[in-house]
């Protein structure tokens, strides 16, 4: 794990993008062609792929916003989250940043900017206010 707490880290390189068109954000670095995450609405949950480094195995990655910390299970770097899933809203709604930290050592921590919220628009019941669903 990370020496300093995710909360202190420095971010990682890069910027977030949004295509409108396949309703997909991704969080990549300039000149590499793999994004570092991409969090893509595919009916009625976002598939959030994490580039951690463990290939198809699957490993846990805890998941640290300002709201607390929550265990994600990843299976050839993916995982699915529900329309309704509350992990949604505490990555969108994390004060700067959220990190995700893999069982194998790797790690990223990136900024919360928009496009986040924009991967979930398409999503049933994402009309709600998007913080109710953020327990603390």
């Amino acid at each position: 794990m990370p020496a300093k707490p995710w909360d202190e880290r420095r971010l990682d390189a890069g910027e977030w993008r949004y295509d409108a068109g396949s309703r997909t954000a991704t969080f990549a670095q300039a000149g590499v062609a793999a994004p570092l995450l991409t969090m893509a609405c595919s009916g009625g949950s976002i598939e959030m792929t994490a580039g951690l480094g463990a290939g198809a195995e699957a490993f846990d990655v805890d998941l640290k916003t300002s709201a607390g910390s929550d265990r994600l299970r990843l299976t050839g770097g993916r995982v699915a989250l529900g329309s309704r899933d509350v992990r949604l809203d505490r990555i969108a709604f994390s004060r700067g940043r959220f990190a995700l930290e893999a069982s194998n050592g790797s790690s990223l921590t990136l900024p919360v900017q928009s496009e986040i919220g924009r991967a979930d628009r398409g999503l049933p019941g994402v009309g709600r206010h998007p913080r109710q669903n953020i327990e603390r």
